[in-house]
């Protein structure tokens, strides 16, 4: 069960968005939630660009200061008449939010992306493979209907089994629960032992098959969104497939990647 949410904001759109959504989490199953305000220095064009030009650092400064204002007036508006509630401002080091991560029930954050107004992929980065807990991935729009159908992305892997796992609170309260097996048998992936296990929790889950073909990571993405849209999911749960590395976007395989910056309702990911 989750007890204790921890939701990170950098102070852009996605502020609003993670709040709002880890104050309905925190609803839903009675849990406390720890908000912060976190956002470590970019890297690239816009550190070289203050170098050449010091006179735009006020600019930046400013605009830093901005963003932290934004994250704790979400706080005070969403999160801050939930009991128990906390946050903490700017200032935060990386390595305290990976070790309130690793000690919280679920991490909660929004979407990254190219805009540079929304959380950083390092950040998302750091909670999936740092924290070793479940993260969740708030839409970019804001959905206020109950998350009473999930889908279930699985293809045996230990990532999957994983993603599973820490989604057991969501799948028992869900109405409707559907194991989507995409370019595999069910039984070459152990789909009728997740199905039996989750029977034994008083889950009775329904399962289906996608086989998109020999496409890319990002096309099979595309694939499995277009599925869990049309079926209209209010929660996709599924394992974060990959490496360490950031050399593509967030370390990750393409297909995960292409679910991250695109899912249009909550995601559930464990790595």
């Amino acid at each position: 069960m989750y007890k204790s949410i921890l939701a990170i904001s950098e102070g852009g759109p996605d502020a609003v968005l993670s709040f709002r959504l880890a104050a309905r989490v925190a609803v839903l199953f009675d849990a406390t939630v720890d908000a912060v305000h976190f956002s470590e220095a970019r890297r690239g064009d816009a550190d070289i660009a203050l170098q050449s030009m010091p006179f735009l650092k006020t600019d930046s400064d400013t605009r830093v200061e901005a963003r932290a204002r934004e994250s704790e007036r979400a706080y005070r508006e969403l999160i801050a008449p939930l009991a128990g509630a906390t946050f903490s401002g700017p200032g935060l080091k990386r390595a305290r939010l990976v070790a309130m991560g690793r000690e919280s029930s679920l991490l909660l954050l929004g979407r990254p992306g190219g805009d540079p107004e929304n959380i950083a992929p390092e950040t998302v980065h750091a909670a999936l493979y740092e924290c070793a807990r479940p993260v969740m991935i708030a839409p970019p729009h804001a959905d206020h209907r109950p998350i009473s159908s999930v889908v279930v992305a699985w293809n045996g892997s230990a990532q999957a089994a994983r993603a599973v796992g820490y989604a057991m609170p969501f799948l028992a309260k869900a109405q409707k629960v559907t194991v989507l097996v995409a370019g595999a048998a069910p039984d070459a992936v152990g789909t009728p032992f997740l199905v039996r296990t989750l029977g034994r929790h008083g889950i009775a889950a329904a399962v289906e098959t996608m086989d998109s073909g020999e496409v890319s990571g990002r096309a099979r993405g595309r694939a499995l969104l277009e599925y869990t849209k049309e079926r209209g999911a209010g929660l996709l749960v599924m394992g974060a497939y990959g490496h360490g590395g950031l050399s593509n976007f967030l370390g990750l395989g393409g297909a995960t990647a292409k679910v991250i910056a695109s899912c249009p309702m909550p995601l559930l990911l464990a790595h």
